[in-house]
């Protein structure tokens, strides 16, 4: 993913910083969101078997009647509904809680980024009240599916939580990129929609900000690098996942279906199905969450470096 582009203000009633959702923005978000729903899924059935006392060391997807397919599929759309709904209701009840009345409503960003949203009027937010309203539903949907999930794991309704938990992590992408960009301010600015454009997107305005006298906003150094580390360790877990994504969809194609990234001594991923038709996978989670640091590193010091070389010229 990429950061948004800033643009500072020449007054104080000008907003210090604008945030645009670009069509290259929607397409980061599709990719991370489809990744993460695999890898949310995944670790989601490995947390299941261990409230119930099991250890998987593969997941396997068996293959399922025409007839129970479609009823797995229908419940899995009735979940995906309830889901959203939860989700957005999460965002109307923070907002209405700071003084807002939310609209809701569903689009399609750039015709590739489906979404539902909870919107309000002209109200502009501080940072600490958007915050919480973007977070909430990530927070609490998640807290209470795994608790729900932890009390009753021999339910189908656990079934059920793997994939709800999955969904509502991969629609909170969005709302999480927001926040950290939001982070990286102090806690004064105030966030509202994007001044006379069409375009998707959030401005901060800093009430103490005055480029006059040389007080501007300032942002955190620290958030800052954190922000580019964790964007770089995202997106090489993203182009990994993708990368897999191609190589079993082409391997089902045209060959066995069988995909392995591994040496003696290290699995970053195996995929097998077997004679019954039993597609079975198994990710080195140690493995490819240093791949993913790795990335993230990289990335931080690409831009320090490009920062510094700008500085020099």
């Amino acid at each position: 993913m990429t950061r948004a582009e800033s643009q500072s203000a020449s007054s104080p009633s000008q907003p210090v910083a604008k945030f645009r959702l670009t069509r290259v923005v929607a397409l980061q978000w599709l990719v991370v969101s489809v990744v993460g729903f695999f890898a949310l899924g995944y670790y989601g059935v490995h947390l299941h078997a261990r409230f119930r006392g099991e250890h998987l060391a593969q997941v396997a997807i068996p293959v399922l009647p025409s007839g129970t397919l479609l009823f797995w599929l229908a419940l899995a759309a009735l979940v995906l509904g309830v889901v959203v709904v939860l989700h957005e209701a999460c965002h109307g009840l923070f907002m209405a809680h700071y003084g807002s009345e939310p609209s809701f409503g569903v689009g399609l960003s750039y015709a590739l980024f489906p979404y539902a949203y909870a919107a309000v009027g002209g109200e502009r937010f501080t940072r600490n009240q958007l915050l919480i309203s973007l977070v909430s539903p990530f927070i609490l949907l998640t807290a209470g599916g795994l608790l729900l999930m932890a009390a009753m794991p021999e339910h189908l309704l656990a079934v059920l939580l793997v994939f709800a938990l999955a969904v509502n992590g991969a629609g909170s992408v969005g709302d999480l990129w927001m926040a950290a960009v939001l982070l990286q301010y102090p806690s004064r600015v105030r966030v509202d929609a994007l001044p006379n454009d069409d375009v998707q997107g959030f401005a901060v305005y800093d009430p103490e900000s005055n480029p006059s006298t040389g007080d501007g906003t300032p942002q955190f150094a620290g958030l800052q690098a954190l922000s580019l580390v964790v964007t770089g360790a995202v997106a090489t877990l993203a182009l990994f996942g993708t990368t897999v994504i191609a190589l079993v969809l082409a391997s089902l194609a045209a060959g066995t279906g069988t995909v392995e990234l591994a040496t003696d001594r290290l699995l970053l991923f195996r995929h097998e199905v077997d004679s019954s038709g039993v597609a079975r996978f198994e990710v080195g989670e140690v493995a490819v969450g240093a791949l993913s640091l790795a990335g993230g590193l990289c990335w931080a010091a690409l831009g320090w470096v490009s920062e510094w070389v700008a500085r020099k010229s």
